[in-house]
């Protein structure tokens, strides 16, 4: 076998390869340039949406800020009711107390102590007056009001009575 004649063939063979490579290539090249142009065409929108995801981002931002200023602002009104509430709670603990106080003196006024003869008991004197007062005195002072007796001895009287039969 001669060689030139191998040598040509290899040479047609390997210019074939060649040609077929650079086809492959040129069908790579047009299909990249495709996507190319594709995703050059989407830049715009790609743009768009990451603009409105910026927007949209500072909006939730903005809105968290709001809604920390209003949490503390309702916070420190609760705790102001609160405060309140307790300073009410407190108030009415001890108002209940005074009453309860009250009405043990009362009861012990009106039923405790032994009644006088007639002959010893003298106008106006007596555990009744005086627990009378006292309730007198105490109610003026919780309510702040000067309550006209003929009042406050019905309130007395009916008070008394509730004591009397509770016991």
């Amino acid at each position: 076998m001669d060689l030139s004649a191998y040598t040509g063939n290899l040479e047609i063979w390997l210019d074939g390869l060649v040609a077929i490579l650079l086809v492959i290539t040129v069908i790579y090249c047009l299909v990249l340039n495709h996507r190319l142009s594709a995703l050059r065409g989407n830049q715009a929108e790609m743009r768009k949406l990451l603009e409105d995801f910026g927007r949209a981002t500072q909006a939730a931002e903005s809105s968290i800020a709001h809604l920390k200023v209003a949490s503390d602002h309702i916070g420190g009104a609760l705790d102001e009711r609160m405060t309140k509430a307790q300073a009410l709670t407190d108030e009415l603990s001890s108002i209940t107390q005074s009453g309860a106080r009250l009405a043990d003196r009362i009861e012990s006024g009106l039923v405790g102590r032994p009644t006088q003869s007639a002959g010893q008991r003298t106008p106006g004197a007596g555990p009744e007056k005086d627990a009378a007062a006292e309730l007198r005195r105490e109610l003026s002072r919780q309510s702040g009001t000067d309550e006209t007796p003929a009042k406050l001895s019905e309130s007395e009287r009916e008070l008394a009575e509730i004591l009397r039969q509770a016991r």
